[in-house]
């Protein structure tokens, strides 16, 4: 199949312009090393602020690339890309032949058949003192035991060097370490399938003792501590359910990790583990679980205890898992020191359509616990179910004068239904009365004064625009309304939304940025295809002044260029 050709003009379209220079700044220094070509494919590493590997393909369809960097790693044709593709085009730019010519299957089998016992006998040896995995698989051939051959002294050692961190592994290189540690781990799920779960169990443990420990060292911002911790957790289940664990001790286990652990390990250990368990490890979970359950001291109000609230998921899952609904409400109802407490209750009565116990429960919590709009907002869906409108209006608009917002305006217009409309008054009575703020876009932050934001937002969504502009022209409102506000009137009063559009794109000029004058860009056309007839002029004088104060931004120019403004 035919290849697109790699061109500077390609890998220029494929970045953006500072990716571009920067990917050519890196080339020119030389910081492209190990440049590899293997038929339509490239490789090379590239020196940053860590070393990334980048690899790139180039098909029918063009050039594609990933890199380590966190850029790459979100599908970005990074600068270090870019820096390998320059180097693919100093090499002349063609696709070369493939170095790997595989073997099938079958053709290595026929020729392995024809060699000397002894000879293969030598090179299984060799490759034996190597894997382990193929040292134990041969020894099982031979007659020993499965459970106890494995011998996992290599693989621990390779979990230490990939999970255990000396110093801090920070957000730049947090990428590179987790990939080693889930290579790892990777190998770990390999005994399960060799066939040897047992010990695969162990070494999962193993991996989770070492994230627990690590925990600290590194930066999770990307969640990869997370995500190697629930994998170490997958492969221990499925290694546990392949091999022949002891249900007691794989209990005891279970809940000693879970109470020691500082990163919730094994919380959610039910209702997956039941079947392994057994009903005697079960028993002997029960039995721990309600011990630790037991000791703990009553819960105080705002008194918050790591291990109180391992305990208490604990007991909640095996509550939910072998009792149903009940127990998990006896749980519950043991320490309710909050609203959030009441609401957990009466969410899990309305899943079983217990809503009648669900309500006793929210009108306890409301007079027991300072307002909470969760509470009503629940409450508001039971009487709804039960055909009570009255109620729960009274309950939405509660929860719309505490807290106006759109989505509770309109969470009291699904309540009121055909009543709406006196309610409504009282709504929008309510936000004319909040403080007004300026009456035009004034480019002021967006935690600027509201000002009548929320009443133009209600009415926008109601459709009335011209009530909207009057609103907003009373009482002002933030800019991100006004901007709103300006688009959806622009094409019946143009002469009101282009000022708005304008000095928006001024506002985005300030924070230079590609990106602001990017948007600069495209408020600017939108205010140039409102700029028909007579008003043609004044929108290019605009421009040229615009142009000549910002002549120095070189990229804001390039912005404008390419979306064809004058």
């Amino acid at each position: 199949m035919a290849v697109a050709k790699l061109t500077e003009r390609s890998v220029r379209d494929l970045s953006d312009a500072r990716s571009f220079e920067r990917g050519r700044a890196y080339f020119a220094a030389g910081q492209v090393h190990r440049f590899t070509i293997d038929g339509t494919a490239a490789t090379a590493t590239v020196a940053g602020t860590s070393v990334y590997r980048v690899r790139l393909g180039i098909s029918a369809n063009g050039l594609a690339g990933r890199c380590s960097c966190p850029y790459g790693q979100e599908g970005v044709f990074c600068k270090h890309c870019v820096a390998t593709a320059l180097a693919w085009l100093d090499a002349g730019g063609e696709a070369g032949e493939s170095r790997v010519r595989p073997v099938t299957d079958d053709r290595l089998r026929e020729f392995l058949l024809a060699q000397d016992p002894a000879w293969l006998a030598d090179q299984l040896l060799a490759v034996s003192g190597a894997d382990a995995t193929v040292r134990a698989r041969l020894e099982v051939a031979r007659g020993a035991d499965a459970r106890t051959v494995f011998d996992a002294r290599a693989l621990r050692e390779r979990l230490e060097d990939a999970i255990e961190i000396r110093g801090f592994v920070d957000y730049d290189t947090a990428y590179s370490y987790f990939r080693g540690v889930n290579a790892a781990l990777g190998e770990v799920a390999a005994v399960v399938d060799a066939g040897f779960p047992d010990a695969a169990a162990e070494l999962a443990e193993y991996s989770l003792e070492l994230l627990d420990d690590a925990a600290g060292q590194v930066d999770d911002s990307g969640g990869g501590l997370r995500e190697a911790l629930d994998r170490a957790e997958e492969i221990h289940l499925t290694a546990c359910a392949a091999g022949e664990p002891d249900p007691v001790a794989l209990a005891e286990s279970l809940v000693r990790r879970a109470l020691s652990s500082d990163c919730e390990v094994f919380l959610s250990a039910l209702p997956d583990y039941e079947q392994v368990l057994g009903p005697a490890g079960l028993a002997r979970y029960r039995e721990l679980v309600e011990q630790a359950w037991r000791e703990l001291p009553p819960r105080k109000p705002h008194d918050y205890s790591s291990r109180g609230f391992v305990v208490t998921v604990l007991m909640e899952r095996l509550a939910e898992s072998t009792g149903g609904a009940d127990a998990l409400i006896e749980v519950l109802s043991r320490d309710v020191t909050s609203a959030y407490g009441v609401l957990r209750i009466a969410e899990r009565l309305c899943a079983d359509g217990r809503d009648d116990e669900a309500l006793d429960w929210l009108d306890r919590g409301l007079a027991d616990f300072p307002p909470d709009p969760r509470l009503r907002s629940l409450a508001a869906d039971c009487h709804l179910r039960a055909g009570r409108r009255s109620e729960a209006a009274e309950l939405r608009w509660a929860n719309f004068a505490d807290r106006p917002s759109l989505d509770s305006y309109l969470a009291l217009r699904d309540a009121a239904g055909t009543g709406f409309p006196a309610w409504r008054e009282r709504a929008v009575e309510l936000l004319r009365s909040h403080p007004a703020a300026s009456a035009r876009f004034a480019a002021r932050p967006r935690l600027g004064p509201a000002g009548h934001s929320l009443l133009v937002e209600v009415l926008l969504w109601e459709g009335d625009t011209d009530a909207a502009w009057r609103a907003a022209s009373d009482g002002g409102c933030r800019d991100e309304v006004w901007l709103r506000l300006a688009r959806e009137r622009g094409a019946t009063h143009p002469d009101d939304a282009i000022p708005i559009l304008l000095a928006a794109a001024d506002q985005a000029i300030q924070h230079k940025n590609r990106d602001a004058y990017r948007t600069a860009a495209r408020l600017l056309t939108e205010a140039r295809q409102l700029s028909r007839g007579g008003r043609a002029a004044a929108f290019q004088s605009h421009l040229v002044a615009l142009r000549t104060t910002h002549r120095t931004k070189r990229a804001l120019r390039e912005e404008l260029d390419r979306a064809g403004l004058p």
